[in-house]
Protein backbone atom coordinates (compact mmCIF):
# COMPACT_ATOMS: atom_id res chain seq x y z
CA UNK A 1 0.00 0.00 0.00
CA UNK A 2 2.97 2.26 -0.68
CA UNK A 3 2.53 5.69 -2.03
CA UNK A 4 -0.51 6.13 0.13
CA UNK A 5 -0.82 9.60 2.20
CA UNK A 6 -2.87 10.72 4.88
CA UNK A 7 -4.36 14.33 6.62
CA UNK A 8 -5.29 14.61 10.12
CA UNK A 9 -6.61 17.73 11.35
CA UNK A 10 -6.79 18.84 15.01
CA UNK A 11 -6.29 21.74 17.05
CA UNK A 12 -4.02 20.39 19.95
CA UNK A 13 -0.85 19.47 18.85
CA UNK A 14 -0.15 17.01 21.47
CA UNK A 15 -3.26 14.98 20.19
CA UNK A 16 -1.82 15.63 16.53
CA UNK A 17 1.38 14.10 16.83
CA UNK A 18 -0.38 10.85 19.08
CA UNK A 19 -2.66 10.36 15.75
CA UNK A 20 0.51 10.77 13.79
CA UNK A 21 2.23 8.23 15.68
CA UNK A 22 -0.98 5.68 15.69
CA UNK A 23 -1.00 5.99 11.67
CA UNK A 24 2.35 6.55 10.27
CA UNK A 25 4.58 4.35 9.17
CA UNK A 26 5.61 2.28 5.90
CA UNK A 27 1.98 2.06 3.92
CA UNK A 28 0.62 5.54 5.05
CA UNK A 29 2.44 9.03 5.18
CA UNK A 30 0.93 11.52 7.43
CA UNK A 31 0.28 15.04 6.76
CA UNK A 32 -0.93 17.22 9.42
CA UNK A 33 -3.41 20.53 9.92
CA UNK A 34 -4.39 22.55 12.94
CA UNK A 35 -7.36 24.23 11.10
CA UNK A 36 -10.00 23.84 8.85
CA UNK A 37 -8.33 26.79 6.89
CA UNK A 38 -5.18 25.10 6.67
CA UNK A 39 -6.63 21.34 5.69
CA UNK A 40 -8.44 23.05 2.81
CA UNK A 41 -5.42 24.07 1.55
CA UNK A 42 -3.40 21.09 1.87
CA UNK A 43 -6.34 18.60 0.67
CA UNK A 44 -6.82 21.14 -2.71
CA UNK A 45 -3.01 20.39 -3.43
CA UNK A 46 -2.36 16.78 -2.73
CA UNK A 47 -3.95 13.34 -3.15
CA UNK A 48 -5.25 12.00 -0.03
CA UNK A 49 -6.33 8.67 0.54
CA UNK A 50 -7.32 9.29 4.30
CA UNK A 51 -8.74 12.49 5.83
CA UNK A 52 -9.00 12.17 9.88
CA UNK A 53 -10.69 14.56 11.51
CA UNK A 54 -11.22 16.14 14.94
CA UNK A 55 -14.93 17.44 16.10
CA UNK A 56 -14.67 20.07 18.09
CA UNK A 57 -17.24 23.26 17.57
CA UNK A 58 -16.78 26.49 17.06
CA UNK A 59 -12.95 25.97 16.65
CA UNK A 60 -13.09 23.28 14.29
CA UNK A 61 -16.09 21.75 13.18
CA UNK A 62 -14.83 18.27 11.50
CA UNK A 63 -17.90 17.15 9.74
CA UNK A 64 -18.52 20.40 7.59
CA UNK A 65 -14.66 20.45 7.04
CA UNK A 66 -14.82 16.62 5.66
CA UNK A 67 -17.89 17.32 3.70
CA UNK A 68 -16.11 20.42 2.04
CA UNK A 69 -13.07 17.87 1.24
CA UNK A 70 -14.99 15.47 -1.35
CA UNK A 71 -14.76 18.36 -3.96
CA UNK A 72 -10.90 17.69 -3.58
CA UNK A 73 -10.19 14.21 -3.00
CA UNK A 74 -14.12 12.40 -4.08
CA UNK A 75 -12.28 8.72 -3.50
CA UNK A 76 -10.63 9.22 0.15
CA UNK A 77 -12.08 7.95 3.45
CA UNK A 78 -13.46 10.67 5.64
CA UNK A 79 -13.12 9.85 9.40
CA UNK A 80 -14.45 12.42 12.00
CA UNK A 81 -13.53 11.05 15.98
CA UNK A 82 -16.73 12.31 18.06
CA UNK A 83 -16.59 11.60 21.97
CA UNK A 84 -18.89 9.15 22.93
CA UNK A 85 -20.80 11.39 25.62
CA UNK A 86 -20.69 14.74 23.27
CA UNK A 87 -24.59 14.57 22.66
CA UNK A 88 -24.66 17.01 20.38
CA UNK A 89 -22.25 16.01 18.28
CA UNK A 90 -23.60 12.53 17.83
CA UNK A 91 -26.99 14.22 17.10
CA UNK A 92 -25.45 16.30 14.58
CA UNK A 93 -23.45 13.20 12.96
CA UNK A 94 -26.25 11.21 12.70
CA UNK A 95 -27.70 14.19 10.75
CA UNK A 96 -25.11 13.74 8.20
CA UNK A 97 -26.19 12.30 4.50
CA UNK A 98 -25.24 8.79 4.85
CA UNK A 99 -21.83 7.89 2.17
CA UNK A 100 -19.85 10.72 3.18
CA UNK A 101 -18.18 9.99 6.61
CA UNK A 102 -17.29 7.24 8.98
CA UNK A 103 -18.42 8.39 12.30
CA UNK A 104 -15.66 7.01 14.80
CA UNK A 105 -16.96 7.11 18.46
CA UNK A 106 -13.87 6.97 20.76
CA UNK A 107 -12.06 8.89 24.13
CA UNK A 108 -8.47 10.29 23.46
CA UNK A 109 -7.14 6.63 25.10
CA UNK A 110 -9.37 4.85 22.84
CA UNK A 111 -7.69 6.31 19.63
CA UNK A 112 -5.97 3.07 18.60
CA UNK A 113 -9.12 1.69 17.41
CA UNK A 114 -8.48 3.89 14.11
CA UNK A 115 -5.89 1.98 13.05
CA UNK A 116 -7.73 -1.15 11.96
CA UNK A 117 -10.38 0.89 10.50
CA UNK A 118 -7.87 2.93 8.29
CA UNK A 119 -5.83 -0.15 7.48
CA UNK A 120 -9.01 -1.90 6.18
CA UNK A 121 -10.45 1.10 4.41
CA UNK A 122 -6.88 1.38 2.72
CA UNK A 123 -6.53 -1.96 1.59
CA UNK A 124 -10.38 -1.55 0.07
CA UNK A 125 -8.83 1.87 -1.48
CA UNK A 126 -5.99 0.04 -3.17
CA UNK A 127 -8.16 -3.00 -4.27
CA UNK A 128 -10.19 -0.28 -6.24
CA UNK A 129 -7.22 1.46 -7.62
CA UNK A 130 -6.12 -1.60 -9.04
CA UNK A 131 -8.90 -2.94 -10.24
CA UNK A 132 -9.09 0.87 -12.18
CA UNK A 133 -5.58 0.47 -13.62
CA UNK A 134 -6.65 -3.48 -14.85
CA UNK A 135 -9.32 -2.08 -16.54
CA UNK A 136 -7.34 0.65 -18.41
CA UNK A 137 -4.94 -2.12 -19.22
CA UNK A 138 -7.22 -4.22 -20.92
CA UNK A 139 -8.70 -1.35 -22.60
CA UNK A 140 -5.35 -0.64 -24.17
CA UNK A 141 -4.68 -4.32 -24.61
CA UNK A 142 -7.86 -4.68 -26.99
CA UNK A 143 -7.23 -1.85 -28.68
CA UNK A 144 -3.94 -3.46 -30.29
CA UNK A 145 -5.25 -6.23 -30.47
CA UNK A 146 -7.61 -5.17 -32.91
CA UNK A 147 -4.74 -4.23 -35.36
CA UNK A 148 -3.52 -7.84 -34.83
CA UNK A 149 -6.78 -9.79 -36.61
CA UNK A 150 -4.55 -12.69 -38.35
CA UNK A 151 -3.59 -13.41 -34.41
CA UNK A 152 -7.10 -12.05 -32.61
CA UNK A 153 -8.54 -15.14 -31.82
CA UNK A 154 -5.27 -16.94 -30.14
CA UNK A 155 -4.14 -13.41 -28.18
CA UNK A 156 -7.97 -13.18 -27.17
CA UNK A 157 -8.44 -16.76 -25.76
CA UNK A 158 -5.12 -15.65 -23.98
CA UNK A 159 -6.52 -11.94 -22.53
CA UNK A 160 -9.31 -13.93 -21.51
CA UNK A 161 -7.98 -16.68 -19.07
CA UNK A 162 -5.82 -13.85 -17.96
CA UNK A 163 -8.53 -11.91 -17.57
CA UNK A 164 -10.52 -15.09 -15.65
CA UNK A 165 -7.32 -15.42 -13.37
CA UNK A 166 -7.29 -11.76 -12.37
CA UNK A 167 -10.85 -11.75 -11.50
CA UNK A 168 -10.60 -14.50 -9.38
CA UNK A 169 -7.30 -12.88 -7.57
CA UNK A 170 -9.16 -10.07 -7.35
CA UNK A 171 -12.17 -11.72 -5.81
CA UNK A 172 -9.77 -13.63 -3.32
CA UNK A 173 -8.22 -10.48 -2.43
CA UNK A 174 -11.78 -8.47 -1.67
CA UNK A 175 -12.94 -11.39 0.40
CA UNK A 176 -9.77 -11.17 2.33
CA UNK A 177 -10.41 -7.14 2.44
CA UNK A 178 -14.01 -8.19 4.14
CA UNK A 179 -12.55 -10.39 6.41
CA UNK A 180 -10.05 -7.72 7.90
CA UNK A 181 -12.90 -5.37 8.20
CA UNK A 182 -15.17 -7.85 9.85
CA UNK A 183 -11.69 -8.88 12.24
CA UNK A 184 -11.44 -4.54 13.17
CA UNK A 185 -14.70 -4.91 14.47
CA UNK A 186 -14.61 -8.05 16.31
CA UNK A 187 -11.71 -6.62 18.48
CA UNK A 188 -14.01 -4.52 19.80
CA UNK A 189 -15.56 -7.54 21.62
CA UNK A 190 -13.63 -10.90 22.24
CA UNK A 191 -16.39 -12.65 23.78
CA UNK A 192 -18.34 -13.33 20.77
CA UNK A 193 -15.39 -14.37 18.60
CA UNK A 194 -16.38 -16.98 15.47
CA UNK A 195 -20.12 -15.63 15.41
CA UNK A 196 -20.62 -14.55 12.19
CA UNK A 197 -18.76 -17.28 10.79
CA UNK A 198 -20.83 -19.51 12.15
CA UNK A 199 -24.14 -17.37 11.23
CA UNK A 200 -22.29 -17.73 7.62
CA UNK A 201 -22.69 -21.19 7.68
CA UNK A 202 -26.56 -21.99 8.82
CA UNK A 203 -27.43 -19.23 6.30
CA UNK A 204 -25.80 -20.44 3.23
CA UNK A 205 -26.94 -24.08 5.04
CA UNK A 206 -31.00 -22.86 5.20
CA UNK A 207 -30.63 -20.92 1.73
CA UNK A 208 -29.05 -23.80 -0.29
CA UNK A 209 -32.03 -25.80 1.39
CA UNK A 210 -34.67 -23.00 0.73
CA UNK A 211 -33.88 -22.71 -2.70
CA UNK A 212 -32.14 -19.90 -2.77
CA UNK A 213 -30.74 -18.53 -6.30
CA UNK A 214 -27.12 -19.77 -6.84
CA UNK A 215 -26.02 -16.17 -8.11
CA UNK A 216 -27.01 -14.26 -4.88
CA UNK A 217 -25.23 -17.35 -2.75
CA UNK A 218 -22.14 -14.60 -2.50
CA UNK A 219 -23.43 -11.58 -1.68
CA UNK A 220 -25.24 -13.57 1.08
CA UNK A 221 -22.03 -14.95 2.70
CA UNK A 222 -20.78 -11.84 2.67
CA UNK A 223 -23.90 -9.96 4.30
CA UNK A 224 -24.02 -12.98 6.45
CA UNK A 225 -20.64 -11.98 8.27
CA UNK A 226 -21.04 -8.21 8.41
CA UNK A 227 -24.52 -8.36 9.08
CA UNK A 228 -23.85 -5.96 12.33
CA UNK A 229 -20.86 -4.12 10.90
CA UNK A 230 -22.83 -0.91 12.31
CA UNK A 231 -21.62 -2.06 15.90
CA UNK A 232 -18.43 -0.23 14.70
CA UNK A 233 -20.81 2.82 15.44
CA UNK A 234 -22.02 1.77 18.93
CA UNK A 235 -20.63 3.51 22.19
CA UNK A 236 -18.59 0.43 24.24
CA UNK A 237 -20.45 1.46 27.46
CA UNK A 238 -23.21 -0.54 25.63
CA UNK A 239 -21.80 -2.82 24.06
CA UNK A 240 -20.17 -4.32 26.53
CA UNK A 241 -21.99 -3.62 29.10
CA UNK A 242 -22.08 -7.18 30.82
CA UNK A 243 -25.59 -7.44 32.41
CA UNK A 244 -28.99 -5.90 30.49
CA UNK A 245 -29.63 -3.07 28.54
CA UNK A 246 -31.55 -0.25 29.42
CA UNK A 247 -34.22 1.19 27.47
CA UNK A 248 -32.07 4.30 26.34
CA UNK A 249 -28.79 1.77 25.78
CA UNK A 250 -31.34 -0.16 23.66
CA UNK A 251 -32.15 2.44 21.76
CA UNK A 252 -28.81 3.49 20.83
CA UNK A 253 -27.91 -0.68 20.37
CA UNK A 254 -31.19 -0.41 17.29
CA UNK A 255 -29.37 2.16 15.75
CA UNK A 256 -26.50 -0.39 14.60
CA UNK A 257 -28.33 -2.02 11.32
CA UNK A 258 -29.06 1.74 9.93
CA UNK A 259 -25.19 2.48 10.77
CA UNK A 260 -24.02 -0.61 9.07
CA UNK A 261 -26.66 0.20 5.94
CA UNK A 262 -24.60 3.57 5.94
CA UNK A 263 -21.03 2.21 5.74
CA UNK A 264 -22.17 -0.56 2.97
CA UNK A 265 -22.91 2.30 1.20
CA UNK A 266 -20.14 3.66 0.83
CA UNK A 267 -18.37 0.52 -0.53
CA UNK A 268 -18.99 -0.45 -3.55
CA UNK A 269 -18.79 -4.24 -3.37
CA UNK A 270 -21.12 -4.19 -0.24
CA UNK A 271 -23.77 -2.67 -1.86
CA UNK A 272 -25.57 -5.94 -2.57
CA UNK A 273 -25.88 -6.92 1.49
CA UNK A 274 -27.11 -3.08 1.74
CA UNK A 275 -30.86 -4.79 2.37
CA UNK A 276 -29.60 -7.54 4.64
CA UNK A 277 -27.12 -4.99 6.89
CA UNK A 278 -30.20 -3.01 7.39
CA UNK A 279 -33.34 -5.35 8.05
CA UNK A 280 -32.19 -8.28 9.66
CA UNK A 281 -33.48 -7.13 13.17
CA UNK A 282 -37.40 -7.12 11.74
CA UNK A 283 -39.96 -8.84 12.54
CA UNK A 284 -42.61 -11.61 10.66
CA UNK A 285 -45.60 -9.55 12.63
CA UNK A 286 -44.19 -5.96 11.99
CA UNK A 287 -42.57 -5.29 15.15
CA UNK A 288 -38.92 -5.14 14.06
CA UNK A 289 -36.82 -2.57 13.64
CA UNK A 290 -35.32 0.12 11.60
CA UNK A 291 -38.32 -0.08 9.28
CA UNK A 292 -40.66 -2.07 11.06
CA UNK A 293 -41.09 -4.07 7.77
CA UNK A 294 -43.92 -7.32 7.68
CA UNK A 295 -43.89 -10.74 6.45
CA UNK A 296 -42.58 -11.25 3.03
CA UNK A 297 -41.95 -7.40 2.53
CA UNK A 298 -38.84 -8.42 4.73
CA UNK A 299 -35.74 -9.00 2.30
CA UNK A 300 -35.20 -13.08 1.85
CA UNK A 301 -31.60 -12.28 2.64
CA UNK A 302 -32.56 -10.53 5.71
CA UNK A 303 -35.15 -12.94 7.05
CA UNK A 304 -32.37 -15.75 6.26
CA UNK A 305 -29.78 -14.38 8.52
CA UNK A 306 -32.30 -13.30 11.56
CA UNK A 307 -32.98 -17.10 11.98
CA UNK A 308 -29.20 -17.89 11.80
CA UNK A 309 -28.02 -14.90 14.23
CA UNK A 310 -31.38 -16.12 16.72
CA UNK A 311 -29.77 -19.92 16.90
CA UNK A 312 -25.86 -19.10 17.26
CA UNK A 313 -26.76 -16.50 19.76
CA UNK A 314 -28.97 -19.51 21.65
CA UNK A 315 -26.56 -22.00 21.00
CA UNK A 316 -23.65 -20.76 22.31
CA UNK A 317 -22.25 -19.53 25.29
CA UNK A 318 -22.01 -16.01 26.44
CA UNK A 319 -20.61 -14.55 29.48
CA UNK A 320 -24.19 -13.90 30.47
CA UNK A 321 -25.95 -17.17 29.58
CA UNK A 322 -25.17 -20.53 29.31
CA UNK A 323 -25.71 -22.23 25.84
CA UNK A 324 -28.99 -24.43 25.03
CA UNK A 325 -29.55 -27.68 23.79
CA UNK A 326 -30.31 -28.18 20.71
CA UNK A 327 -33.70 -29.29 21.02
CA UNK A 328 -34.64 -26.07 22.91
CA UNK A 329 -33.03 -23.88 20.47
CA UNK A 330 -35.55 -25.09 17.62
CA UNK A 331 -38.23 -25.44 19.98
CA UNK A 332 -37.78 -21.49 20.62
CA UNK A 333 -37.46 -20.91 17.07
CA UNK A 334 -40.54 -22.92 16.31
CA UNK A 335 -42.59 -20.49 19.12
CA UNK A 336 -41.91 -17.97 17.42
CA UNK A 337 -42.20 -19.02 13.47
CA UNK A 338 -44.65 -16.45 11.85
CA UNK A 339 -44.41 -13.76 15.33
CA UNK A 340 -40.71 -13.43 15.01
CA UNK A 341 -39.61 -15.27 12.01
CA UNK A 342 -40.57 -16.49 8.16
CA UNK A 343 -42.41 -19.36 9.46
CA UNK A 344 -41.48 -21.81 6.18
CA UNK A 345 -37.96 -21.20 7.08
CA UNK A 346 -37.93 -22.20 10.18
CA UNK A 347 -39.98 -25.27 9.33
CA UNK A 348 -37.11 -25.84 6.80
CA UNK A 349 -34.00 -25.18 9.60
CA UNK A 350 -35.96 -27.31 11.97
CA UNK A 351 -36.61 -30.24 9.97
CA UNK A 352 -33.71 -30.19 7.93
CA UNK A 353 -31.64 -30.64 11.23
CA UNK A 354 -29.40 -27.49 9.85
CA UNK A 355 -28.33 -26.44 13.91
CA UNK A 356 -26.27 -29.22 13.91
CA UNK A 357 -23.95 -28.35 10.90
CA UNK A 358 -21.66 -26.01 12.14
CA UNK A 359 -19.01 -25.88 9.27
CA UNK A 360 -15.48 -26.15 10.43
CA UNK A 361 -14.11 -24.51 7.72
CA UNK A 362 -15.53 -20.77 9.43
CA UNK A 363 -14.13 -22.17 12.89
CA UNK A 364 -10.76 -20.38 13.34
CA UNK A 365 -11.43 -17.27 11.23
CA UNK A 366 -11.12 -14.01 13.21
CA UNK A 367 -14.81 -12.26 13.12
CA UNK A 368 -16.87 -9.93 13.83
CA UNK A 369 -19.09 -9.16 16.90
CA UNK A 370 -23.29 -10.15 17.68
CA UNK A 371 -25.74 -8.59 20.13
CA UNK A 372 -26.79 -11.54 20.96
CA UNK A 373 -27.83 -10.34 24.28
CA UNK A 374 -31.48 -11.99 24.22
CA UNK A 375 -32.50 -15.33 22.65
CA UNK A 376 -35.41 -13.76 20.78
CA UNK A 377 -33.01 -11.28 19.15
CA UNK A 378 -34.69 -8.44 20.49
Amino acid sequence: MSGFRALVVHAQPEALGELVEILAGPQLAVDTARSATEALHKVSAADYAVIVSDHKPPELNGLDLLERTIVFCPDAMRVVILSGGDADAVAQAELKPAGTIFRFFAKPWERRQLTGIVAEGLKLHKLEREQRELIKKLGAEYQKLQKREKLLDVVVRERTKELQESYLKLKAANRQALLGLAEAIEAKDSYTKGHCGRVAAYALALAEAAGYPEEGMEALEFASFLHDIGKIGIRDAVLLKPGPLDEKEWEHMRTHPVKGYEIASQIEMLKPTMPCIRNHHERWDGKGYPDGLKGEAIPLAARIVAIADAYDAMATDRPYKKALPLEDCERLLRKNAGVMYDPILIETFVTKGLGALYREEYGNLPLPDFEGRMADGK
